[in-house]
């Protein structure tokens, strides 16, 4: 069960006795189920700039630079694939030491073999524009499993491992701004506004790199209420710091924007 040491209303021991299950939540309240355990520190996969997000039709992230940029492995592992790919034109997979793969396309040259174990962290590849590709740019997909024909969203994996997109290769997460979200439904917006453009939602918790905080909107809910707001760049945009899990209104070692 969740524990709310904040002291803020009256609300709190009502979300308190609804998290018992001895009422109900209305919808979009917080989940009562407490935050994974976060993965192993991970590694920036290639700097750049990201010219496309995951959605519904595109499996991955682009990041796009100038040919011959460092493509890394984000994590340990054993390479399952590398070569000639249709519409990558050639790829490479890595099978990571906690079961997920991670996916790597487009690029001019591979510096890495099938059955070769990795670091994380690992020069893998040179950055170019193999395949369907209107630039260079590398195509970065993650998936659960061996076995998974979808990319999940490459965002929070990233995220879970302490790195934010874009990112600096050797740079990962900042020590002390490293947290997790909690609740479901959590709207992420375009500025700390209520009235902005919802950019993303987080279905459940989230573990994520807050990069800054600021005063904004006033917040009141799931029995709190805050006008501070966390912005994390790997998600575009800002959440209420009520949705953040820490007791501190105000996010502890997280700088002003």
């Amino acid at each position: 069960m969740r524990v709310f040491n904040r002291t803020k209303s009256l609300g709190t021991l009502v979300a308190t006795v609804a998290a018992m299950g001895l009422i109900p939540l209305t919808a979009g309240a917080a989940d009562a189920a407490p935050p994974a355990k976060p993965a192993e520190a991970g590694s920036c996969p290639a700097a750049g700039t990201v010219t496309q997000w995951w959605h519904s039709g595109h499996d991955g992230v682009d990041i796009a630079n100038n040919r011959g940029t460092p493509i890394y492995s984000t994590g340990a592992g054993t390479v399952i694939a590398s070569g000639p790919a249709s519409g990558y034109g050639q790829w490479i997979r890595i099978k990571h030491d906690d079961g997920t793969v991670t996916e790597y396309g487009h690029m001019y040259e591979r510096l890495v073999s099938v059955n070769q174990r990795v670091t994380s962290g690992q020069l893998i590849a040179r950055m170019g524009s193999e395949g369907d590709s209107s630039g260079n740019h590398l195509h970065f997909e993650a998936h659960s499993s061996t076995s998974s024909t979808r990319g999940m969203d490459p965002v929070p994996y990233l995220s879970a491992r302490g790195v934010s997109l874009p990112c600096t290769p050797g740079g990962g997460g900042t020590p002390g701004t490293n947290f997790s979200t909690w609740g479901t439904s959590v709207r992420v917006r375009a500025d700390a506004r209520l009235n902005a453009a919802v950019v993303r939602t987080l279905t459940g918790p989230t573990p994520v790199h807050v990069e800054c905080q600021k005063h904004g909107d006033l917040v009141n809910a799931e029995g709190y209420s805050n006008d501070a707001w966390a912005y994390i760049p790997a998600l575009g945009g800002y959440i209420s710091n009520i949705y953040i899990d820490d007791p501190a209104a105000w996010l502890p070692g997280v700088r002003e924007c």
